[in-house]
């Protein structure tokens, strides 16, 4: 083997290997960035980042409200049933704690309604505002759950 065909292998190699894609592994976000990006969607009411955020069999509760929805389908409906009484509203995290696949927050919630209230009668323009919490374990950069704990009437005050 001459010395040019020799260079011009090592030559190739070198740029073969230069040129090689190094496959990585996805980045999964952290459970607490995937949680406030759900939250975002929901201030956004944006229906098409939920379901970007949430597992296709993800569950979103709302004890309060007696709302145990699976799926994106059935939490959006959900969503637009909470925009048609409240289309201001401003759902804010003031605390939160991740541990492994767990999100745990404390939240405000503030907004105007129009509807019934906790008693039945019908509310117009009503400010509402009030603190809760809520639980998520996400899994794969999804949620897999979500479950929001506040009392409704407290809102009302």
């Amino acid at each position: 083997m001459t010395k040019w065909s020799y260079a011009a292998g090592v030559f190739l190699t070198a740029t073969l290997l230069a040129c090689a894609v190094e496959k990585k592994p996805p980045v999964i976000s952290s459970g607490k960035t995937v949680v406030e990006a759900y939250v975002r969607a929901w201030n956004q009411h944006d229906s098409v980042a939920l379901d970007s955020v949430l597992a296709p069999d993800g569950i979103h509760e709302d004890i309060a409200q007696n709302f145990r929805g699976k799926g994106s389908a059935e939490v959006v409906k959900f969503m637009r049933g909470t925009v048609a009484v409240e289309p201001d509203f401003k759902w804010q995290i003031t605390n939160s704690i991740e541990e492994g696949r767990y999100v745990a927050l404390e939240w405000t919630w503030t907004s105007t309604y129009t509807g019934p209230d906790v008693t039945g009668k019908q509310v117009k323009n009503k400010h509402l505002s009030g603190r809760g919490a809520s639980f998520a374990e996400v899994e794969n950069g999804k949620i897999k759950r979500f479950t929001d704990y506040f009392d409704m009437a407290s809102f009302f005050r």
